[in-house]
């Protein structure tokens, strides 16, 4: 934007020159390089325009103007930059300065000036420092060359804000390692509720195993593969056992030398041992191994042979 207008002076003995406003300001100048201004809604008198041969009046505007800008310099540490957001106000304070120095494109000046002024700041300064880097800035923004070279030209900064982040390649690198903690959490999360389940479920089953209820194990454990397949071992081991089990009270039995007291007792002490091998009982969680023994004694054979095996 050009802060400044030229247009030819018009004398005319039936109009006033114009008049001048709080945004706008006129400079007259002569042949003879002389200046004179007139601002804040004065208005050059027609005698003082003729007397002053005016031949050129520069139409100058006042108000204040903004500029911004966003980019990205080096930081003291290599390969990372510091993002900077810099809002700039100005407005004319000598308009003879910026007529004489023919700066109405004052916005070229600015952005040939400011990187050189930033990157000046920011190279001394960690990125972990951009607190300091925009306190830096904001407070001596007066002391720098682009300001003062403002002010040779009539031009003074009348408010400044500084917005510093990291650069946008380091806020993506930032929300990819984000993005790799939050799925760590989710995964480490999910594992404790299968921890959480998976302990619940082996609890049950462990009751219902220690209870001689192997069939409530396995309705538990159904839906947990690895839980159904310990506890189809359990129960293929439990099986085998029993198996064993009725094979030496038979062999006992069967044994002509052994008293049928002792045999008994023998007997007795198994049976304490483990007891829902030879429970009768009416708990409806026995296995259906457990519901034929209720059915019918497994031992009742064996008496019968024992009682044969001793001539009785």
């Amino acid at each position: 934007m050009n802060l400044i207008d030229v247009q030819p002076v018009k004398f005319s003995f039936f109009e006033k020159p114009p008049a001048s406003s709080m945004n706008q300001a006129f400079v007259y100048t002569n042949d003879q390089n002389n200046y004179q201004v007139v601002k804040n809604g004065d208005r050059l008198s027609r005698s003082d325009l003729r007397a002053g041969k005016y031949t050129k009046v520069y139409l100058v505007n006042m108000a204040t103007q903004s500029f911004q800008n966003e980019d990205e310099y080096p930081s003291l540490d290599r390969g990372r930059d510091f993002l900077i957001d810099l809002s700039i106000d100005y407005k004319v304070v000598d308009p003879i300065s910026l007529v004489q120095q023919g700066a109405g494109e004052i916005v070229t000046y600015i952005k040939k000036k400011l990187p050189y002024w930033l990157e000046e700041i920011t190279v001394d300064y960690s990125i972990s420092d951009s607190k300091r880097v925009k306190k830096h800035i904001e407070d001596l923004h007066e002391h720098s060359s682009m300001v003062a070279g403002l002010k040779q030209v009539g031009i003074v900064i009348s408010d400044i804000n500084v917005l510093v982040k990291q650069s946008q390649r380091d806020q993506e690198h930032d929300k990819r390692f984000w993005k790799q903690d939050q799925d760590s959490e989710l995964r480490i999360h999910e594992k404790e509720i299968k921890m959480r389940e998976a302990r619940f479920v082996a609890g049950e089953i462990q009751k219902e195993i220690e209870k001689g209820n192997l069939l409530n194990a396995l309705f538990i454990a159904e839906d947990n593969k690895a839980a159904l397949e310990v506890v189809q071992n359990r129960i293929q081991n439990e099986e085998s056992f029993r198996l064993e089990v009725q094979h030496q009270v038979k062999k006992l039995m069967m044994d002509t030398s052994v008293d049928k007291v002792e045999v008994d007792q023998q007997i007795e002490k198994i049976k304490a041992y483990f007891p829902y091998e030879f429970s009768g009982g009416s708990n409806q969680n026995q296995t259906s191994r457990s519901t034929r023994m209720r059915e019918e004694d497994p031992l009742d054979d064996l008496n019968d042979l024992y009682q044969s095996a001793k001539g009785e």
